[in-house]
């Protein structure tokens, strides 16, 4: 009976991924294994020797047979990690991209530049699992050294089951004590009509974030199927150009602008990013829009001053 340590299953998974063309063929046999072991990717390396038992053998087949069916590592494994953060995902939310941690190290940047505000008030449309709010109020005292008195993120989704995926993981990561200071509303982007919210956040706004929609009908068509067939075709799908979202959302923000100082930060489509450029400032006139590159030197994030 042949007899499985940690060297012998991750050689024999990771050519069999690769047989099967399975995209990222280390990094999937790693995670897996990882996760059936308890083990961090490296600690892996370091017990080499390690025996499998009956139970994580069958646990690592079933894994590997999901693998198989191009079900990305994040749903099989229901968790997805985001800068410092670790966040409950499934095929109900968009998993965070690396490209994405880029909007926050962004949003503290600003917020740096702009210091000395009585309150800062952080508006996210399109939360999801709740990655950039929840990094944000994770990360916000060590960054800018203030307490939590003088911040406050609402955070927008139209899906209450992605709602309460986001608030599930907001309690899990930030506790009791910093779950309260990100207002989690249901809503199509954001409150519309003369409502209470808009009534209460009306110009007090200073940093609008979102990673909304941006593929087009002709680019969902030639998506992978590792993301065409299981992430949310609503968090991804924008319409027939892309730019369908971007122009809803910089048209329903007006209201919320505030009058001390407002920068709206997207994630983009490096492809669409002349057409954005001129969309917003018809829309608002911008004072200033900049777009910082991602790690693969790709226009990604987009920095509106208002």
């Amino acid at each position: 009976m042949q007899v499985w340590n940690v060297k012998s299953i991750l050689e024999w998974a990771i050519n069999y991924f690769k047989g099967k063309n399975i995209n990222q063929p280390r990094l999937s046999a790693e995670l897996l294994l990882s996760s059936v072991l308890g083990l961090d990717r490296v600690n892996l390396y370091l017990n080499y020797n390690r025996v499998l038992n009956k139970d994580e053998l069958a646990l690592y087949k079933k894994y590997i047979l999901k693998r198989l069916e191009n079900i990305p590592i994040q749903y099989i494994l229901n968790e997805a990690y985001f800068r410092k953060i670790k966040l409950r995902v499934d095929n109900r939310v968009l998993i965070p991209r690396p490209e994405t941690e880029l909007m926050v190290d962004k949003v503290f940047q600003i917020l740096k530049l702009n210091s000395g505000m009585e309150k800062i008030y952080i508006l996210e449309i399109g939360t999801g699992s709740g990655a950039i709010s929840i990094s944000i109020a994770y990360e916000i005292s060590d960054e800018l050294k203030i307490s939590g008195e003088l911040w406050e993120i609402i955070a927008t989704d139209n899906n209450p089951e992605v709602l309460g995926i986001a608030e599930s993981n907001a309690r899990d990561i930030l506790g009791s004590s910093r779950t309260g200071k990100i207002k989690f509303v249901e809503c199509d982007l954001v409150p519309a009509g003369n409502s209470d919210f808009l009534k209460e956040y009306k110009g007090k706004i200073n940093l609008i974030v979102s990673n909304p929609p941006y593929i087009s009908k002709e680019d969902y068509k030639n998506l992978s199927p590792e993301v065409r067939d299981y992430e949310p075709k609503n968090a991804l799908l924008a319409g027939k150009t892309g730019l369908e979202v971007y122009e809803r959302i910089l048209k329903e923000i007006k209201p919320y602008i505030s009058g001390d100082f407002c920068y709206i930060l997207f994630e983009i489509d490096p492809a669409r990013r002349i057409p954005l450029e001129q969309i917003t400032r018809d829309i608002i006139n911008p004072e200033e829009i900049t777009v910082d590159r991602d790690y693969n030197q790709r226009d990604r994030i987009m920095s509106i001053k208002v």
